[in-house]
């Protein structure tokens, strides 16, 4: 896949209120020598989705990981859609369920489907099924993700992707091939794309930091987590909270994968654990090698 000229990362949410909220973080980092910068902390899902916009007009060439999985374990998915099932399927079926939320909030999804743990204790016989990019993480060292189908908890993640299907359809209806979203859509899509949409996985960047497990909440952390990355320190006074730094992290590790040659690493470019079947269904953590 061709370089970018930014990197940029979003810390994503899938709450319903506050619309603009301090769970909501976007941080780039440019190609060079620069340090990452915090572009808005707090935010709304929408206020994302028109600087990704603002991001395409711009002309420059820009790859956005978002903290949020926009694909599902092939296995659930077939029996939901059949067996020739892609990720438009799922991101048609979750906007249609929720037409009557703005800020692509997607509770009109979650509700009343069995697919999902939403409240109390965990249903007797629910599984939660890993997607294959989630298993390679978590045997790469690089952290385990959480179960998109669990809803319930402070360290959920589920509610955040049904948004992002939310924000990935729109954009692919109003942009078109201006913007792709790796690994569902062709290598030639990506390249000619002015924004390429990826997974992304904040853990697996404090991990190859060697930073370990824990939250980055200070700017002495930050700073050194960032040097580990090949980044600059961060040195304005832009207010620090394990949501920005999640984001600034995120970016500058965005950039450290790929490099500063004209293409990046063919192993985050073409996983080996990542087949064409998967690609277009569960898509994948945007940095995992695989096996």
């Amino acid at each position: 896949m061709n370089n970018f000229d930014v990197f940029v990362s979003v810390d994503w949410s899938g709450s319903k209120a506050p619309k603009r909220t301090h769970s909501i973080a976007l941080a780039a980092c440019k190609q060079g020598d620069y340090a990452p910068e915090t572009i808005m902390n707090p935010a709304s899902r929408q206020d994302v989705y028109d600087w990704i916009t603002t991001q395409i007009r711009s002309g420059q060439r820009t790859l956005i990981g978002v903290d949020c999985n926009f694909g599902y374990a092939r296995a659930v998915m077939q029996r939901q859609f059949g067996p020739s099932v892609t990720h438009m399927d799922l991101w048609r079926a979750v906007d249609d369920a929720c037409g009557e939320h703005d800020n692509f909030f997607a509770g009109g999804y979650w509700h009343h489907n069995p697919i999902f743990w939403t409240q109390g204790k965990k249903p007797e016989g629910f599984t939660m099924p890993r997607r294959l990019t989630e298993q390679a993480c978590g045997e790469a060292g690089l952290g385990w993700p959480e179960s998109p189908f669990k809803l319930i908890g402070a360290k959920q993640v589920g509610k955040g992707g049904l948004a992002g299907m939310r924000m990935a359809l729109a954009l692919r209806q109003d942009w078109g091939d201006h913007v792709a979203f790796w690994p569902f859509d062709s290598m030639e899509a990506c390249n000619k794309a002015a924004v390429v949409m990826v997974e992304i996985y904040p853990r697996q960047f404090i991990r190859r930091a060697d930073m370990g497990n824990a939250k980055i909440r200070d700017a002495v952390a930050l700073n050194q987590c960032l040097k580990k990355l090949g980044a600059p320190p961060v040195t304005d006074n832009t207010p620090v909270n394990d949501h920005v730094t999640d984001a600034l992290v995120s970016a500058a590790g965005l950039r450290h994968l790929c490099g500063p040659g004209k293409v990046i690493p063919s192993r985050f470019s073409r996983p080996i654990g990542l087949g064409q079947t998967y690609a277009t269904c569960e898509g994948w953590i945007f940095g995992v090698e695989g096996e």
